[in-house]
């Protein structure tokens, strides 16, 4: 610091009255910044006992390197040089950290970009990332830091790091507990020893062993150990770096259980609906989660008449001679709720209107839980929204208001793509196409597909307004147009080129029940090959009086213009459509054909999906399909016959290789269809998101049959395996491997499967 006064001011040892402060030679910090950390202002008397406070208040800002204080007449001139501000931070050497996770451990010690630069934090800002590396177990992690000038106004800071290896936990240790076993409490434990086995969580983590020691405080809570404690905890680190300990004291105190339930406060709703909702009863041993899970359904039951934020409170009642608690369950409701705004949070893309409609809460009704809950089951359940979750916000002022906020993620909804790829069934694969589920952010899906492969060649266009009315009718437009090669499907040799134009229409009957109509037209031009079977032969003798005496070697195929009309009727109360975990799905389809040939085909699919916990979700699903030749088609066509086997039905068995056989050993197809799988899905958010990934184990069943009447149930083929299903930006991709249970001699079987487009 240094203090510059004028001959006047210092012949004078009354000082001046300060009229003007001028401040010279900020660049970066406003006047009024500075002004504000003066101890003087116009109109104060400035002399020399004042000078020192004034220069240690500007200096203690942390802004300036050098300070001069001068007069020029009664003018107080404060001449400063700003210290540099920080340009860059870079770091080297961080692997197992984030440059982000650095960045907001240096703000707490103002040590970012665009900050004033002061040198005396660099061993603050040290300490603060050692304690990071700490915070992992990684004591043997080095840092140092250094800075240097860019020019006269900036400078950069390198941080270089040397992050060296994890301690591992060589021992967990747990003492003072009597009624559980160290292996017992070590079971709700993440963190793990190195001894504990392959694929070991055995790093330290500090956060880790926080969540852990509250995991354990739950466990006796959740018990009856209402005077659980940790009475002890201490970490301790092997002298070269590399091994960690940790030892826990505990105090179990003894079990107690529920010696009366209570409800008093404010009983908005009467107390018998309350009452239902507890769980347990008198003599029961005391469980905090329980508790717990009652006040939420209390709070949610209480919602549901508008009171958004009532409270339960719980009045303990302690006997610790007897070790019971009474339990009163005190009622404080608040007001009812009126909804004024709804507003929606996230949506980048998708107009507000396309969410709006889905809502089931309107804005000016009461407030109430189980419209708020479908809502944003409805809006999860659009593919093109990833998560959904809501926010209350009472409105300033009001006593009976709130505001929700409906906050989003998107999904990539749509996409061009072009792709070269080998499939097991179908071989080289090229792929070209559009896809939108979410065009323009109105909701509208379309879609321009062309997909080519040995067996197959595909185009297809489909345009689907989900809102064709305000009601909900959905209308689509649909055009495929396909080449098929039989063959090459594991199935009789024969080509089909088929066309298709249709329009469907959705009307929703109900929140959870919709009709769907189709109509349309098709037409098919079947030929032979030189591999075709008698049957595919007789099948265009049977259904053409003209071909009927012709020899073999003078059929070449017949083509086929039908009329259709379909009928669908669903419920679907399913959280979501992709990867579902709680709800039902029951679907049943007819679709009728009219024209040169008559025929139908009608299936039945029941999905159930059942969370077993907070991971691991139970899925179960059952398709049925049956078709039938009409009048004077005696039999379906060859072409509409059902298949089994593969990634998508029988996983285990080769594509399309199950059910009836032609006189060519191919596979022919059969009228009656019975498909089954149960599996048990979980994610591994390490290799993707729960919302986009599942690993899960399987049970599969299934086979085809000639006719209705030759179902028999010892001829469903069984395999078990695991699967792994990624909802990708190119799709749904499905991967498998898979023990067949039954197979036969002469059933293909095929442990690994994959395929992209597979319907979860």
């Amino acid at each position: 610091m240094l203090i510059v006064l004028t001959a006047s001011f210092g012949a004078r040892a009354d000082g001046f009255v300060v009229e003007n402060i001028e401040v010279v030679g900020i660049k970066k910090i406003s006047t009024g910044t500075v002004l504000s950390y003066l101890p003087v202002n116009v109109g104060e008397t400035l002399n020399l006992e004042r000078t020192p406070n004034i220069i240690r208040e500007l200096y203690s800002t942390g802004f300036f390197d050098d300070i001069k204080l001068l007069r020029r007449d009664n003018t107080l001139v404060i001449e400063v040089q700003e210290r540099p501000s920080i340009a860059e931070i870079n770091f080297d050497g961080n692997q197992d950290i984030e440059d982000e996770a650095f960045i907001e451990a240096l703000d707490s010690v103002g040590m970012t970009k665009g900050r004033i630069f002061d040198e005396h934090k660099l061993d603050r800002m040290e300490l603060e990332l050692q304690e990071v590396y700490y915070s992992m177990g990684k004591y043997a992690a080095r840092i140092e830091t250094s800075w240097r000038k860019l020019d006269a106004d900036r400078i950069a800071v390198d941080i270089q790091i040397s992050e060296g290896i994890s301690a591992k936990i060589k021992s967990i240790n747990i003492s003072g507990n009597q009624v559980f076993s160290e292996d017992e409490l070590r079971e709700v434990f993440e963190l793990e020893t190195t001894d504990d086995g392959l694929f070991v969580s055995d790093e330290y983590s500090s956060s880790k062993l926080q969540a852990d020691t509250e995991a354990l405080r739950s466990f006796y809570e959740d018990r009856g150990y209402i005077q659980y404690e940790l009475s002890s905890q201490q970490v301790t680190i092997s002298p070269d770096l590399k091994d960690i300990t940790i030892s826990l004291g505990i105090h179990e105190g003894e079990q107690f259980s529920i010696s009366a339930i209570d409800i008093a406060g404010e009983l908005v709703v009467a107390e018998h609906e309350l009452r239902a909702l507890i769980s347990f009863r008198e003599g029961e041993v005391f469980s905090r989660k329980e508790i717990n899970r009652v006040i939420r359904a209390m709070q949610k039951r209480m919602a549901e008449d508008g009171y958004a934020y009532a409270e339960v409170q719980i009045a303990p009642d302690i006997d610790e001679v007897a070790h019971s608690v009474g339990l009163k369950f005190l009622i404080v409701p608040g007001n009812k709720m009126r909804v004024r705004y709804i507003n929606f949070v996230g949506n980048d893309r998708t107009k507000d209107q396309v969410l709006r409609r889905e809502m089931r809460q309107f804005e000016g009704e009461m407030y109430r839980q189980s419209k708020v809950d479908r809502s944003l089951v409805r809006i999860q359940r659009l593919n093109y929204i990833g998560t959904v979750d809501v926010v209350r916000n009472r409105v300033e002022n009001t006593e009976d208001q709130l505001d929700l906020d409906i906050v989003v993620t998107e999904r990539f909804s749509g996409n061009l793509s072009l792709g070269v790829g080998f499939s097991q069934n179908q071989g080289a694969i090229l792929n070209v196409g559009f896809t939108h589920d979410n065009v323009l952010g109105t909701g509208n899906e379309i879609s321009m597909t062309f997909d080519n492969s040995e067996a197959r060649q595909r185009y297809r266009f489909r345009y689907l307004n989900p809102y064709y009315t305000p009601e909900g009718v959905s209308r689509g437009f649909n055009f495929v147009l396909t080449e098929t090669d039989a063959g090459e499907n594991n199935t009789s040799n024969y080509l089909l080129d088929e066309f298709e134009l249709s329009v469907d229409y959705g009307i929703p009957l109900s929140e959870f029940n919709r009709l769907r109509l189709e109509i349309g037209l098709q037409r098919d031009d079947f030929q032979t090959t030189g591999g075709s079977s008698r049957e595919v032969l007789d099948f265009i003798r049977t259904n053409n009086d003209d071909l009927a005496n012709l020899p073999n070697d003078q059929i070449d195929g017949d083509e086929y213009d039908t009329v259709f009309g379909s009928i669908a009727f669903s419920k679907d109360t399913r959280n979501r459509r992709i990867f579902a975990d709680s709800g039902h799905l029951n679907s049943i389809s007819l679709t009728v054909h009219g024209g040169d040939l008559n025929y139908y085909k009608t299936r039945y699919t029941h999905q159930t999906a059942y969370p077993l916990s907070d991971l691991f979700t139970f899925n179960f699903r059952t398709r049925l399909s049956y078709g039938e030749g009409l009048g004077d088609t005696t039999d379906l066509p060859i072409y509409e016959k059902f298949a089994a086997g593969g990634v998508r039905s029988v996983r285990g068995y080769e594509f399309n290789s199950l059910g009836p056989r032609d006189s060519n050993d191919d596979t022919f197809g059969g009228n009656f269809r019975v498909l089954a799988t149960t599996e048990v899905l979980f994610p591994v958010e390490y290799l993707a998101s729960s919302e986009t990934f599942r690993v899960g184990v399987y049970f599969d069943a299934g086979n085809v049959f000639a006719e209705f009447d030759d179902y028999e149930t010892s001829e469903l083929r069984q395999s078990v395996g695991v699967s792994a299903k990624w909802f990708s930006f190119i799709g749904p991709v499905e991967f498998s491997y898979a023990f067949p249970l039954n197979d036969e001699s002469n059933d293909d079987v095929q442990e690994f499967q994959f395929s992209l487009g597979a319907a979860f």
